[in-house]
């Protein structure tokens, strides 16, 4: 449904932070304007239920308090299931009330909620509570994502060696280094990551920093079931 933002340019837009970088799953690059978006776009770009998405995807009008006003929202995502929703991102600072400067921040997400309601539209609000609960996995995904990039069609023969040599077992990084001696480094860590971003291995990442120590294993063998 949407698929370029109505803003690109950083002077357009508040925001502590300004990132430019490559989406695999949209094929395009992306903008963020604060360091909480882009980590929000890390774990949106790396979840297997989601198809597709948009940043920045659309200027909405509304009423708050008897005056128009304008805002635009942060991420709209379509997922497999075919679902749609609104995302908006916020520190909980920015939506306290007592918080003196929370105007601003209560405003938008206000006449968001209500317009994504009149359009049934599903809408979320993500802090930096919920963004930064797995700082492992946000690390994992900075160095894993950017490395998509280089090898965004899948090599066969490659994927073919390393599955058989995962096998029904959990394998480390370093042990299928060992197994695979012709793979240079390089090579082998590109393709896991390829793997693991398009669900075609399972990872530890979540739980350890992505290094040789990192275990992979294919769904549903026997030790993983």
């Amino acid at each position: 449904m949407y698929e370029q933002p109505v803003i690109t340019k950083r002077s357009t837009r508040y925001g502590s932070n300004y990132w430019h970088v490559f989406s695999p799953k949209l094929q395009r690059m992306v903008h963020f304007f604060s360091d909480l978006e882009y980590e929000h776009w890390l774990l949106v770009e790396a979840d297997q239920t989601v198809k597709r998405f948009c940043e920045q995807p659309i200027k909405i009008d509304g009423l708050y308090n008897g005056n128009k006003v304008s805002s635009i929202l942060d991420m709209w995502i379509e997922r497999v299931d075919g679902s749609q929703s609104f995302v908006e991102i916020k520190y909980t600072q920015e939506l306290d009330p007592r918080n003196k400067r929370s105007e601003r921040a209560i405003r938008q997400t206000t006449i968001q909620r209500k317009w994504c309601e009149q359009n049934d539209f599903n809408y979320e609000i993500k802090t930096e509570k919920d963004i930064r609960s797995n700082q492992i996995l946000l690390d994992n995904l900075r160095m894993l994502i950017p490395n998509i990039k280089n090898q965004l069609t899948p090599n066969e023969i490659d994927q073919y060696q390393i599955l058989k040599a995962v096998g029904k077992h959990r394998k480390s990084i370093r042990q299928l280094r060992t197994e695979l001696p012709h793979f240079f480094p390089s090579r082998l860590n590109e393709t896991i990551a390829n793997m693991i971003y398009f669900g075609v291995l399972y990872s530890n990442i979540h739980k350890a920093l992505l290094g040789l120590d990192t275990e992979v294993w294919i769904h549903g063998t026997q030790e993983n079931t």
